[in-house]
């Protein structure tokens, strides 16, 4: 805590959100897919494998005593969720922003799309959302580039099947926290 009430804090607080994590099976053919594209792109940082992520929805950047309570809203916001497990398909490859070499999905599993619709829902109820979060555009970012623009191609399919989804705590440099985990099915 600071002593100065009206002082920047010395670093943002981290944020939060609800993601999607590979499995352990998955990350070698997520190395494959960066091996497989990553010169097309310029010179590129990795993610580590413990970052790699599919975003469903961004929380915000709550202040440290304020994560308790919105993960104790998470749980009861999402106890009653009911959604299928999916696969998603990443066929897609490209730079997102600034330098974000993405996999990403051409089209939205349905069963994703309802899981999307039933998150934002019950964050809404429960006042768990700190910022307006964008559309869901299913994306992977495997590695971080020199800033090299790349529009986004299509790729040889990378599919991902998901039966769970996880509440994670970033700020961390080598792996985010995993503050709630919810099954799907």
């Amino acid at each position: 805590m600071q002593d100065d009430l009206f002082a920047r804090p010395a670093a943002p607080p981290p944020s939060l959100f609800f993601a999607l994590l590979p499995s352990e099976g998955d990350q070698a053919v997520l190395d494959e897919a960066l091996r497989l594209h990553a010169d097309r792109f310029g010179p590129s940082r990795p993610i580590a494998a413990a970052k790699r992520h599919v975003t469903l929805l961004y929380l915000g950047q709550p202040l440290d005593e304020q994560i308790p309570s919105l993960v104790q809203g998470a749980q009861r916001a999402l106890e009653t969720l009911v959604c299928d497990p999916f696969v998603l398909t990443l066929d897609q490859v490209g730079v997102f922003g600034r330098n974000a070499l993405v996999l990403a999905a051409s089209q939205t599993p349905p069963a994703l799309a309802q899981l999307d619709a039933r998150l934002r829902e019950a964050a809404l109820r429960q006042r768990l959302q700190r910022v307006k979060a964008p559309v869901l555009h299913p994306h992977l970012t495997l590695a971080h580039n020199d800033g090299r623009r790349a529009p986004v191609e299509a790729c040889a399919p990378v599919r991902l099947a998901f039966d769970a989804f996880v509440l994670l705590r970033g700020g961390v440099p080598d792996a985010y926290q995993e503050l709630g985990r919810w099954s799907l099915g």
